[in-house]
């Protein structure tokens, strides 16, 4: 039949779904067919060029000579090209969620299609700017009853967790994050984030079953529930190697713990995603001490994940990074001997420091005032010179900083303390630095699938979401579900006046009036609708009906996305 009019005959949704494949066709390191596991673990070291690992093998064999390789090293069979819509250089948020929905989106968006621009670098369908895209995580737990889960560093709304379950045009809108992540629900969650508990997200995990456990390591290692989000710190959690090993637990006992979890009395399998969030933020800093050990403690989750898979018989284990970051070197131009240089001399200074900047930072702020040299010769084996001192005093956030504080403040002055920290550790060593940003270079691949079904080579971003579709049989699947999980309000609901009650940017609920002067509520972000009288309402007697996904409100387009199914369930109601 003629492709046109095999188009014309298929729904509009599907259609979409043959076009995106017609055009894009899988790249021959795909195997033609994928043996289907029940669990899927995705391992994601964020902002991990290869020379990191570089940097965290050498560290690890510094100290310890027969230990040569790491756990992801029997995993490597590829490398990825990630990238954004509309840049090569990727930012967090749309190359993590590309992986996640396989769709390619610009800077900021959680599984988000993009907006059009005159640069772009991939087709860009304008008629679906700003409309949320269905996640793996999604698909898996509607259609399949797969459980989810969630570890990371960083506080839980951060861009890399969020891809997996939530929507949003700005990786800053942890007001519209947070309650979807608790609405899907993620069935466990352990990572940064206490203070943004607030008493929303306490009733919305409440209602669901789901036990909340706040700075609690001994509660956290006693628990032998099924569904549990157990969160350490205000915000982000510490580096692995600044953290209180008695308050805080490491990567690796957060993924095992989640591993437990997520497979207790479990017939359906799970999703989980592993973050190594703070391999980034080192990276950011330019902070090898950080980089080093926070890639290390990745590696050990990764060996508690891999060591699960091959006991279990039935789970994937993938792990990729989302962008390159930092352009750091093992050498650099001050090295002229490079091809002479010992160990010693690379490796010596970097494992004998005992906090990342960050940490360092802290202590020094902790301290007397007169105490940095001090905690430099105890923490760090460096003893400091007067232009040492002087990046330190001269921090804008040096509590302790001798110097007048118009003369910190000045615009000739002002670096954070950590980076001046920073600063000082890579003044000693060989490592280079071509920025605190994030690079455009391909990032590496690994895999374990029980049966070895695996792709090699150089895959596009792309298509390491297909490669995950095809694990649960779902290829193809996600943009077909996102036409009937999030279609605009007009759809759904044809010739109804929406109304929005509360700020246009986070409303409290929006509303509209069905026949019989019937009203329906639809609280964004959540999952919840009211429907009812007005004397219904005013009487606290209305009908809570529970929508199949949360309504995402977009206030960039005014537009509601809900699921197609909610016209039926309200009809069903009244």
């Amino acid at each position: 039949m003629n492709r046109k009019v095999l188009l014309k005959l298929l729904s509009p949704a599907v259609a979409v779904v043959m076009i995106a494949l017609t055009c894009h066709p899988l790249n021959a390191a795909l195997p033609d067919s994928i043996a289907p596991v029940k669990n899927i673990i995705v391992m994601i070291p964020d902002g991990t060029s290869l020379s990191t690992l570089s940097l965290a093998r050498w560290y690890q064999r510094y100290l310890a000579p027969s230990q040569q390789h790491l756990a992801i090293d029997e995993l490597m069979c590829g490398s990825v090209i990630t990238h954004s819509s509309d840049a090569p250089i990727g930012d967090s948020a749309p190359t993590s969620s590309c992986y996640m929905s396989g769709v390619v989106s610009q800077t900021g968006f959680i599984s988000t299609y993009p907006v059009a621009t005159d640069h772009d670098i991939v087709p860009v369908d304008e008629t679906m700017a700003y409309r949320p895209a269905v996640t793996l995580a999604e698909a898996g737990k509607w259609l399949l009853n797969k459980r989810v889960g969630l570890v990371v560093t960083c506080e839980f709304p951060h861009a890399t967790p969020a891809d997996c379950v939530a929507h949003t045009y700005s990786r800053k809108r942890y007001d519209v994050i947070a309650p979807q992540m608790a609405s899907l629900p993620v069935d466990v969650l352990i990572g940064g984030g206490v203070s943004l508990m607030d008493a929303t997200m306490r009733s919305l995990l409440s209602s669901q079953q789901i036990d909340l456990i706040e700075d609690d390591l001994p509660a956290m290692r006693a628990y032998r529930g099924k569904r549990l989000w157990s969160l350490y710190s205000p915000m982000g959690m510490p580096y692995d190697l600044d953290r209180d090993t008695t308050a805080v637990p490491s990567l690796a006992e957060m993924t095992a713990k989640a591993l437990a979890c997520l497979s207790e009395e479990n017939d359906e399998g799970f999703f989980l995603m592993v973050e190594g969030s703070k391999v980034d933020w080192a990276a950011h800093a330019n902070d090898p001490v950080g980089i080093a050990t926070e890639m290390l403690a990745f590696d050990r989750a990764v060996r508690t994940a891999i060591e699960f898979a091959k006991s279990n018989g039935e789970t994937m284990v993938l792990v990729v990074p989302d962008h390159g970051n930092s352009g750091i070197s093992i050498g650099e131009a001050t090295l002229r001997h490079y091809d002479k240089a010992k160990a010693e001399e690379l490796f010596g200074l970097l494992t004998s420091i005992r906090l990342t900047a960050s940490g360092m930072a802290q202590q020094l702020n902790a301290a007397d005032s007169d105490r940095a040299e001090e905690l430099f010769r105890t923490f760090a084996s460096i003893t400091l010179n007067e232009d040492d001192l002087h990046l330190l005093y001269t921090a804008h956030d040096y509590r302790h900083s001798p110097l007048d504080s118009l003369a910190v403040t000045s615009s000739m002055y002002g670096t954070a303390l950590s980076d001046a920290v920073a600063a000082i550790y890579r003044s000693r060593m060989h490592f280079g630095f071509t920025t605190h940003g994030h690079t455009g270079e391909e990032v590496f691949l690994g895999i374990y699938h029980p049966y070895g079904e695996r792709p090699q080579g150089v895959l596009l971003n792309t298509e390491v979401n297909s490669y995950l579709c095809g694990l649960w049989g779902l290829q193809g699947r996600l943009n077909e579900l996102t036409h009937v999980a999030y279609a605009p309000f007009e759809e759904v609901f044809p010739g109804q006046k929406l109304r929005i009650v509360g700020a246009q940017k986070h409303p409290d609920y929006l509303t509209f009036t069905l026949s019989g002067k019937r009203e329906v509520r639809i609280y964004p972000y959540t999952r919840r609708m009211e429907l009812g009288s007005q004397k219904d309402f005013k009487r606290g007697k209305q009908k809570v009906i529970i929508q199949p996904n949360s309504a995402i409100w977009v206030d960039k387009n005014s537009t509601l996305y809900l699921n197609k199914e909610v016209a039926q369930i309200i009809e069903k109601s009244r």
